[in-house]
């Protein structure tokens, strides 16, 4: 390994979540001998100046912080990678598609003067063309594989018991699902006859198949087929479309039971009946098979049948807590849905203080937790406060939640990934248990046993790829670094060393190391006033021949267009804006849509309220649509049209299409090369025309339109001045008595308040 003795090398420590990146900074603060000034961990709450002082630090020696992050201040130029010694990815298994370490591995292997690379994952997958794809875009050269038998790691796992429950669903319920199943059959016969499916069997058709299929129609229709074959498809895809509804109400009534699939149908009939579920939906749920099933749910749930996994939950619970008092228990559940109900069940049982742990997406009209909340939830369940957690996959990835005594899979996962993350949660202190609930003559025993299988081809695989690399020349140079531990607790110059005879020194660090952890965390929530002002855009000076320069709403660093632009070397800065996606000049605002994006802020009334004010703001407004217009089925062609005609001819914003992301950033990139070509300009501030409603921060608004005068001196001027008129009729030397105005900004006030609007 790279050693840290050079003044400037540093360690760059990747982790997908903000409670993961923490807990890695708190290990190295525990287990090795790095100075713990020289441990950072930065995450978004930290104001971008704030973090491209601290890149430069060469007291910095290790950076904690999640792809995202990293991303954005790579794409606004506020950090190099050249003297990054080692860059750390953890959750390797992630680096596929277009997640952020993908990029990241290759702006850091351009950049690094001596790159190296570690990649960690306790679930790669069992296909090898992932795990073969991970290698690629992290620019592994090898593999290392150890598992629970291996001498070097078999001394940290504990003993794991694994119980399996098999759960017999009751006779109403497997009647309910059997009449669920009559109308798939339907369906899937007619899929059949038009060749989209291979079988019209209930049992053998996934919800894999049927997307799979349902995205082969979509490459049909995108052809642009007219008349009677493109109806034909057409209706097809609302076949799909409730073919994949009624498989997942078959899912929630086999593994969640009732009250789940009660709340899904209520959710569904509820958007019926605002007319906003669209035509198939409203298809499905006025049609008469589907009243009886709503009909059979009702009366299920008046006669309080539900699934039994409840009572055997339950059950373990009970028993769990009654022997030891002091237990974790951590409850793994898919759906949101049945987490809630969950909650609120085993919440009555004494000695079980529950809290469900979901993560930051809102789903619904239901919230997610922020990193803040989730954070707060696990130092509750270590401390004992909480002895029960209820959660969605966002426990499975990593998070240190190490003190678990039973880990309950509520319902099955056919993913290899996940279920070793989920049993990764118990076992590492001390022995655990795992109880894998699995209802007896349905999917979820198809789940199992396919789970089991892709983990022990995984195992194969990975070994048949190390044995390939063992072979290259490869293998015998790596063995030649230093082994990692060894690198990790080597002191360097700037490190401090503990012997076994200085225990008492070591004592005195424990308190530095937690102080820390709080300072790094009070730095984070520290606010720059000049992030705040969220109606002033600042441009730069454009000169003939610089890169083009592009601000970018950081909420699209999420679409690959921003990572496009960054690889064409343009010059990026990204900021929260409240109009548009991309700015390329004082005149030309532009916003992206997805088709689908487009199809949806048609329908829900947002996108001529966003193209509004694009249009307010800019004299050049341009839209561009990502994707291809005969994607969209929800919408008629005719009405499609005339909404783009519409935009284009009344609102007098022009449009532009693009097939891909790739596509969009090349013409974003032409667009401000050719916008900002001939232009010598200063650097200048793009003014957002948001007008406050109440009148003195309207004044405000006003007063700081003036050149050099931001929104605090405008405060200012009119605490002295008290109105327009006064200040505007003052003379240079009255107005040069308010704080912070000298002769040169008195003289820009009188020139405005002078000037003639005519003959200007």
């Amino acid at each position: 390994m790279h050693s840290l003795k050079e003044e400037k090398s540093k360690i760059i420590f990747l982790a997908p979540t903000r409670p993961l990146v923490e807990q890695h900074m708190r290990t190295f603060l525990n287990l090795t001998n790095f100075d713990s000034d020289s441990l950072i961990m930065m995450t978004g709450s930290l104001v971008p100046c704030k973090r491209e002082e601290i890149y430069k630090k060469i007291e910095t020696k290790c950076l904690f912080m999640t792809p995202q992050v990293l991303q954005n201040d790579i794409i606004s130029n506020r950090v190099n990678l050249s003297d990054v010694s080692l860059m750390i990815f953890d959750e390797a298994h992630r680096a596929t598609g277009n997640y952020a370490y993908t990029f990241l591995a290759k702006k850091y292997m351009q950049q690094a003067k001596k790159p190296r690379i570690l990649a960690m994952t306790a679930s790669p997958g069992k296909n090898r063309e992932k795990i073969e794809e991970v290698m690629q875009n992290l620019f592994l050269e090898t593999i290392e594989i150890r598992t629970d038998s291996d001498p070097d790691v078999k001394p940290y796992i504990q003993d794991v018991k694994m119980i399996w429950k098999d759960i017999e669903l009751p006779e109403e319920m497997h009647l309910l699902n059997k009449l669920i199943g009559e109308i798939k059959k339907k369906i899937y016969k007619e899929l059949k006859t038009n060749e989209l499916l291979d079988s019209e069997n209930v049992q053998k058709i996934t919800r894999k198949d049927l997307l799979g299929a349902m995205s082969a129609l979509d490459v049909l229709i995108s052809k642009g087929k007219s008349g009677t074959d493109l109806s034909r498809l057409l209706y097809c895809k609302k076949l799909f479309s409730n073919a994949i509804r009624l498989s997942h109400m078959s899912e929630l009534l086999e593994a969640h039971g009732i009250k789940s699939l009660k709340f899904y149908l209520e959710k569904n009939i509820k958007l019926v009946q605002e007319g906003k579920g669209g035509k198939s939906l409203e298809e499905l749920f006025n049609s008469r098979n589907m009243e009886e099933i709503i009909n059979n749910v009702n009366s299920l749930s008046n006669d309080k049948v539900d699934h039994p996994k409840m009572a055997v939950l339950k059950e373990i619970l009970t028993n769990q807590f009654n022997t030891n008092p002091n237990s974790r228990v951590l409850v793994f559940c898919h759906f949101r849905d049945t987490i809630t109900n969950i909650v609120k069940e085993i919440g009555k049982i004494d000695n079980v203080s529950v809290s469900k742990f979901i993560g930051q997406q809102k789903k619904g009209k239901e919230s997610g937790f922020s990193q803040k909340k989730q954070l707060e939830i696990l130092e509750q369940f270590k401390s004992g406060e909480i002895n029960t957690l209820v959660a969605t996959s966002v426990a499975e990835e990593g998070l240190d939640i190490s003190e678990c005594d039973v880990v309950i899979f509520y319902d099955v996962v056919p993913s290899e990934i996940r279920a070793i993350q989920r049993r990764g949660r118990t076992g590492r202190n001390k022995s655990g248990t795992v109880y894998i609930f699995k209802t007896k003559g349905t999917r979820e025993e198809g789940y199992f046993w396919a789970e089991k299988r892709r983990e022990k081809e995984m195992k194969r695989v990975l070994k048949d790829i190390k044995e390939q690399f063992n072979s290259s020349k490869v293998e015998s140079n790596l063995k030649k670094q230093k082994d990692l531990i060894s690198f990790m607790l080597s002191t360097t110059s700037k490190q401090k060393s503990v012997s076994i005879g200085e225990k008492s020194e070591e004592k005195e660090k424990e308190p530095k190391k937690k102080e820390k952890i709080q300072n790094n965390t009070k730095l984070e929530n520290t606010k720059n006033d000049e992030e705040k002002k969220k109606n002033e855009i600042q441009f730069p000076p454009i000169t003939n021949g610089s890169k083009p320069f592009i601000l970018v709403d950081s909420r699209e660093t999420a679409s690959p267009v921003t990572r496009e632009l960054s690889e064409m070397n343009a010059s990026i800065s990204l900021q929260k804006l409240p109009i548009g996606d991309y700015i390329i000049s004082e005149r030309c605002g532009i916003e992206r849509k997805s088709i689908q994006d487009f199809a949806d802020s048609l329908k829900d009334g947002r996108l001529f309220k966003e193209l509004q004010k694009l249009r307010t703001q800019f004299s050049l407004p341009l839209m561009i649509l990502e994707g291809n217009l005969n994607s969209i089925l929800t919408i008629k062609k005719a009405a499609l049209l005339g909404t783009i005609s519409s935009i284009m001819l009344n609102m007098n914003v022009m449009i532009y299409q693009t097939d891909t992301a790739e596509e969009t950033a090349q013409i974003l990139y032409a667009l401000a090369k050719k916008e900002q070509q001939s232009k010598e300009k200063k650097n200048f501030s793009i003014r957002f025309k948001k007008l406050p409603e109440k009148i003195p921060e309207q004044l405000e608004f006003i007063v700081s339109g003036i050149p050099g005068i931001n929104s605090s001196r405008a405060k200012d001027l009119l605490q002295k001045f008290h109105s327009l008129r006064e200040l505007f009729s003052a003379s240079i030397e009255d107005l040069q008595k308010t704080p912070n105005i000298g002769p040169v900004l008195a003289q820009t006030i009188l020139k405005y308040a002078l000037a003639d609007y005519l003959n200007s």
